[in-house]
């Protein structure tokens, strides 16, 4: 017996056991709620099946063997209240597992008694329908199992074993054929069931490792909104204290500078200071000579004299002074003219240091631009460059590159927008010559690496001569590392002047290189999804086809059962000798019809599903397809003494649609009305416009309707209302999805409303540009 978690991907890995088990669990439980109906309606299709065939033992063995099937089946139900009752994060799937299999054994086991029960020397149709039955549970069993293969095994391998061996034993080269072919084909359903489990394994692994990411993400962006608040904050606070100390210059904590017309400084307050200018430094400079050309034109143009005369006063900037003590500062500048005041005849400049907010801002702004990009399906290598790009506005002076590693640790991606040309090819041969090396090691192990001497000789003919060109000096070099602490990339900064980071820099750094990897992996992970999605959309369509071919291939001994049932029915050859071998004759016609219908609907159904269904639009007259419908309905309803109304406009339009869908939308709408009203009941068909100009058809009936919540669950494929009552009716739940799907393919929309006890509507609308209105003469001639 297979594993449960040999296909589990991960299951293997330290700390994925968690994800594992909930993979399971989840595969598990689509199985047993596949099966929750299975102790219902299995005991009352064996009874059904034991009473229409002639079995070959005495009545009590019949009987005793049915009533150990009901056994079987009441402890499974109890087993399945069970496990639905136990509370899912205490479950371990593996018992559960192993328990359902010994019981889908014990239950197919005593199923195959079916065979030596009701098998007939002479009884060839009767044998041939058994096997029949026994292919089609096979079929059907290998499709709803197929998450767990233990289970797949233990519901059909029984079966298939006894089909074989039944078809072989008997010598007839019919039957010995049919057994053979049921090998491969056997075969051949475990490995579409295999790949769907693969596909349902695989999509289910990346919708928790997605919902994983997004808790991640969600995490960053908690913590830069904490971090915008904290600026905000932090800024707020300083201009409440600017109002309250401005005229405390000399204990203020904003600088006071005050200069001439020209901008000489002639006063600088102690607070000059504390942001690292020396007050005695700045007496007599030029403040203008600390910015940058850009800002000096600036100011210059706002701050002094113009042809309009003289500026307001007290006009704010935001500031950078570039190369102060070998980093970059940002201040707020205030700056009033006082070129009129006689005391002053100059400016007076106030001076606040805001590099903490400007690099909170620089942060957030960037980190906000790679959510954005990773939001809108940008690729990789621009998001990287966005991160890269955020790095140096939050940190001037600096020039930032991003590298991607590769599964086997090779560099594959190198973002470096403001770096020379050539400084991907260089990186790309440093790391084939260094990743074995003491940097490759530190750096594949996600150790941090700081140097401040990169020109210096002793690094290398290959190193300092490229970094004298590009005048770099200090390289800061943080690892990039997924979810399991693999390196999948580096962040670095480079600068011309030769420090260490400080505090802030070297968490903004591994800040960066966090954000970079949850950049990555969800990226990957979309890519994967991406994988997985085209994965099961070729399963299903493997799946499609391959219902579509057994279809046919089962329609050739139906036929056969159906014509053959006919010719002894009707006596074609003479009488059969006994009247219940007639019944037995009809019994085996009308079961034969039925699953024909079955068949038919699930050969519709996968033409659908596989876009093969190809509707033939012609000029059709609504109205007479109506009443055809009703007509094929009234043998049925005249049984039941249903009472069927019609209830058409004066003037209603042809429509542009294919004839045999539009019959079938009808006979399927009718068929269900009349199988679910009682004995007695109304079934009303109303012709109409809306206001919006579709054509509007309307069956209504006073059946035992559906509950609310399982109005979605009808209109899947193979959907049917868990329902004593409406379990009495049978059917194989494709009628109302065929009738849905045919209607959307006229780009129509089909509504079901119903009330438990009241009954049921279902409308079909039809859009204006498929109705063709008849001239009047036309109109009058009808």
């Amino acid at each position: 017996m297979q594993p449960l978690f040999a296909s589990i991907p991960g299951g293997g890995v330290p700390g994925a056991d968690a994800r594992a088990r909930r993979i399971s669990l989840e595969l598990y439980r689509s199985v047993m709620k596949t099966f929750r109906t299975l102790p219902i309606y299995f005991p009352a299709i064996v009874g059904a099946i034991a009473f229409a065939f002639v079995p070959a033992y005495p009545a009590p063995v019949i009987v005793a063997w049915w009533l150990a099937i009901v056994a079987i089946h009441i402890e499974y139900a109890l087993f399945q209240r069970r496990f639905f009752a136990s509370d899912e994060n205490e479950i371990d799937p593996k018992p559960w597992v192993t328990a359902t299999a010994v019981r889908f054994w014990v239950m197919n086991i005593v199923w195959v008694g079916l065979i030596p029960l009701f098998w007939q020397a002479d009884g060839s149709i009767q044998n041939l329908a058994i096997l029949m039955i026994f292919i089609v549970h096979v079929v059907m069993a290998s499709q709803t199992s197929f998450p767990v293969v233990t289970l797949v095994i233990a519901s059909t391998l029984p079966i298939m074993t006894g089909v074989v061996s039944a078809g072989i034993a008997t010598g007839e080269s019919t039957f010995v054929a049919l057994g053979l072919a049921c090998i491969p084909t056997y075969l051949y359903l475990v490995r579409i069931a295999q790949q769907q489990r693969a596909a349902a394994t695989e999509t289910l692994t990346l919708r928790f490792r997605k919902a994983d990411l997004i808790e991640d993400l969600e995490h960053a962006h908690d913590m830069s909104e904490t971090a915008r608040l904290h600026a905000e904050e932090a800024n707020a606070q300083l201009l409440s204290r600017e109002h309250h100390f401005r005229a405390l210059v000399e204990n203020a904590f904003d600088v006071v500078l005050v200069t001439d017309q020209d901008g000489i400084i002639q006063y600088a307050s102690p607070a000059a200071e504390k942001i690292g200018l020396p007050p005695d430094a700045l007496v007599g400079l030029n403040g203008l000579e600390l910015l940058s050309p850009e800002q000096q034109e600036t100011l210059r143009q706002d701050a002094f004299e113009t042809s309009d005369g003289i500026r307001p006063a007290g006009r704010n900037y935001e500031l950078l002074i570039p190369r102060h003590e070998n980093k970059a500062i940002w201040i707020e500048a205030t700056v009033t003219n006082l070129l009129r005041d006689e005391n002053v005849r100059g400016f007076v400049v106030n001076l606040r240091d805001i590099t903490q907010r400007k690099r909170a801002e620089n942060e957030q702004k960037s980190q906000f631009r790679v959510l954005r990009a990773l939001a809108t399906g940008m690729e990789l290598d621009e998001v990287m460059s966005l991160l890269a790009v955020g790095a140096e506005e939050a940190n001037p002076g600096t020039r930032a590159a991003v590298f991607l590693l590769d599964g086997e640790e090779n560099l594959i991606t190198c973002a470096a927008p403001h770096l020379p040309s050539d400084f991907a090819q260089w990186v790309a041969d440093f790391w084939k010559e260094e990743k074995t090396g003491i940097f490759g090691s530190m750096a594949l192990a996600g150790q941090r690496i700081v140097a401040t001497d990169l020109q210096n000789e002793h690094h290398g003919t290959g190193i300092a001569p490229y970094m004298r060109k590009v005048d770099v000096n200090s390289l800061w070099f943080r690892p990039i590392l997924s979810r399991n602490d693999r390196v999948v990339g580096a962040f670095a900064m480079y600068l011309s002047d030769a420090r260490e980071p400080d505090k802030w820099e070297d968490a903004y750094l591994l800040g960066a290189a966090h954000l970079a990897g949850i950049a990555i992996e969800r990226r990957r992970a979309e890519q994967g999804l991406k994988q997985a999605t085209e994965s099961a959309e070729l399963a299903n369509r493997a799946k499609s086809k391959f219902l579509a071919n057994m279809s046919h291939e089962l329609r050739t001994p139906l036929n056969a059962i159906i014509g053959f049932s006919e010719i002894m029915r009707d006596g074609m050859f003479g009488p059969l000798g006994s009247e219940r071998y007639r019944e037995y004759a009809v019994d085996i016609h009308d079961s034969g019809r039925h699953l024909l219908n079955v068949i038919d609907d699930i050969l519709d159904i996968s033409k659908i599903e596989a876009g093969r269904y190809a509707i033939e639009e012609q000029e059709i007259d609504l109205a007479d397809v109506l009443h055809w419908s009703a007509e094929m309905m009234r043998a049925r309803t005249m049984d039941k003494q249903q009472k069927v109304s019609l209830d058409l406009p004066d003037a209603i339009p042809r429509v542009c649609a294919d004839q045999r869908a539009m019959r079938q939308i009808m006979l399927n709408l009718l068929s269900n009305a009349a199988k679910f009203t009682p004995p007695g009941g109304r079934i009303d068909i109303a012709v109409g416009l809306t206001e919006t100009g579709e054509l509007s058809v309307v069956v209504r009936d006073t059946g035992i309707g559906i509950p609310a919540d399982k109005l979605g669950e009808v209109m899947e494929p193979f959907g049917q209302v868990d329902d004593t009552n409406a379990r009495q009716h049978g059917g194989t739940g494709l009628g109302l999805p065929i009738t849905k799907s045919l209607i959307e393919m006229h780009d129509g929309h089909f509504c079901l409303e119903s009330t438990v006890g009241a009954g049921t509507t279902a409308t079909m609308k039809l859009p204006a540009s498929r109705l063709i209105w008849a001239k009047k003469g036309e109109a009058s001639a009808r």
